[in-house]
């Protein structure tokens, strides 16, 4: 499952640089479009992969509930990434005229650590449905990776909106 992990974040940002690429390298809007759009597919097939192998029989190992944890905070900080790229991207091979840049969100660290309670939260729906899938019995990283994302929105909330005051 780990080498489907690294070959999933390996194929987000090539579709990322190719999404990019289209668009302000060769003009094609279009392509871009559908190959921007399309990395949350990957996320996709990164959880039902990971379901599969559950429900074949497998025992839950570190992979299973480092996956539900990589495509939890990759739903919810993915698109902002994307968004920065594309920024860079623009700014460096856009023409000099065009002064419009895609809008990248400016968020607190009180934003940042609720984009991170959400992010814990789908992790741990998809931990909840993996542990479903493959029982209790068979769960125990899947148990393990649930406390990570809740330590880590607590540990988020510490250091982010608590270090600004």
């Amino acid at each position: 499952m780990l080498l489907f992990i690294i070959a999933g974040e390996v194929l987000f940002w090539i579709v990322l640089l190719a999404g990019v690429s289209a668009r302000y390298l060769m003009h094609w809007r279009t392509v871009s479009t559908v190959l921007l759009v399309s990395t949350p597919l990957i996320d996709i097939l990164i959880v039902g992969l990971t379901y599969i192998d559950l429900h074949r029989g497998s025992s839950s190992d570190f992979s299973h509930g480092m996956a539900a944890f990589y495509v939890g905070f990759s739903v919810v900080f993915g698109p902002e990434a994307i968004a920065r790229v594309d920024r860079r991207f623009a700014r460096r091979h856009k023409d000099p005229n065009e002064v419009e840049l895609p809008a990248v969100p400016t968020r607190t660290s009180l934003g940042y650590w609720l984009r991170c309670l959400t992010a814990s939260t789908i992790t741990i729906a998809l931990l909840a449905i993996g542990i479903a899938i493959a029982g209790l019995a068979d769960s125990f990283w899947l148990i393990y990776w649930t406390i990570v994302a809740v330590f880590t929105a607590l540990a988020w909330g510490l250091i982010g909106p608590l270090r600004d005051r």
